[in-house]
């Protein structure tokens, strides 16, 4: 199946037509990364994912999660997929990301919630022909898959001072998708073919982080993460086994006033493990307003680890968001707005993705 779907990639030409709802980045390798972030820290490019307890980009940022709080996130994307002359406009609505944290005591807080990992979820429509009795017979294929792997995350992270936290996780690798291959000649006398498999995947990772303030103003972060492998089983037969990667991050943090905030973040995973390219990202954002209503902007850029090319796909987004509080401050709400392109191999894909947050302090 997945050299049957690399093969129908590689040969897209004039005469195919991709009818994806999600990334056609996801087609080659393991598919797209997902964002580990709260909507508050993905309208800042992701500059604040290692410093906000409602994300899970790094566990230490849970040592400021000092009351109860969940958060969940919604994402409607509209999509433009272009390559080799072909152009198919296409639209997702997902649930990427919830968090759960809360406080066992003044100095230490755990936390947990999922977060998808990689996205496999894409269909590519080919049309072409063969010579059956004497004569051209048009077919149409189509090849997709339908599902993710999700990373569901224990973490807890313990303030040792006024000016160093520890964090560390515990992370289990768990989903499906349905993969399908199917063809239909035009000419109903012939017999068409489907197959179908539900492939599931399972693996486990740890992470570990630290936060110093050498200032009161600033604040550094380094994180990391190891993820041993990603299983693949059909029923109960094993069908595959990958490494996963490991990620090194660093992130700064600047509050130069209570009401204004920037932060940069690194970030380098070691994809080549699993046979795709090793990926640098990088992400700079602010939040202005220390009220109920702050204005948020970031850019984000880096590769992807996997495309249809000889050379890592790159990505490159722009965002901002606002938000807004209730009932005290125990109810949350955040808006955002991504613009994000991503090319590679010939393929081009735009997008605009409509991110709103909910978040509940009981």
């Amino acid at each position: 199946m997945a050299r049957l779907v690399a093969a129908l990639f590689l040969s897209v030409s004039l005469t195919v037509r991709l009818a994806a709802q999600d990334s056609q980045f996801s087609v080659r390798g393991l598919g797209v990364p997902g964002r580990w972030e709260s909507v508050r820290a993905r309208t800042t490019g992701g500059a604040f994912g290692p410093f906000d307890p409602r994300s899970s980009v790094a566990d230490v940022s849970l040592a400021d999660a000092l009351q109860l709080t969940a958060t969940a996130v919604e994402a409607t994307t509209y999509r433009r997929a272009e390559i080799g002359g072909s152009r198919d406009d296409l639209r997702s609505s997902r649930f990427p990301f919830m968090s759960l944290a809360g406080p066992l005591s003044r100095r230490f807080v755990v936390g947990g919630g999922f977060a998808t990992y990689l996205d496999r979820t894409y269909s590519i429509v080919t049309r072409d022909s063969q010579m059956l009795r004497g004569a051209y017979a048009p077919y149409t294929d189509r090849v997709g898959s339908d599902g993710a792997v999700a990373d569901l995350r224990v973490a807890a992270a313990a303030r040792l001072g006024s000016w160093i936290a520890i964090g560390a996780g515990a992370h289990v690798l768990s989903g499906s998708s349905r993969q399908t291959a199917q063809r239909i000649y035009d000419d109903t006398t012939f017999l068409g073919t489907t197959q179908t498999a539900v492939v599931r995947y399972d693996g486990f990772g740890i992470s570990g982080s630290v936060a110093l303030d050498p200032v009161r103003s600033v604040r550094i972060v380094g994180y990391a993460r190891s993820d041993n492998r990603l299983r693949a089983r059909l029923g109960d037969t094993e069908t595959d086994r990958v490494d996963l990667p490991t990620t090194l991050g660093a992130a700064l943090r600047w509050s130069p006033s209570p009401s204004a905030r920037v932060a940069g973040t690194v970030a380098w995973r070691s994809w080549s493990d699993a046979g795709g390219f090793n990926t640098t990202s990088w992400s700079a954002g602010a939040e202005v307003g220390a009220g109920p209503t702050p204005f948020r902007l970031g850019v984000r850029g880096g590769q992807l680890p996997f495309g249809p090319g000889t050379a890592a796909p790159t990505e490159f987004g722009v965002t901002l968001g606002t938000g807004k509080s209730f009932s005290g401050n125990r109810a949350l709400v955040d808006l955002g707005l991504e613009r994000l392109v991503r090319k590679g191999g010939g393929l081009t894909e735009t997008a605009w993705t409509v991110l709103v947050g909910l978040t509940i302090r009981p």
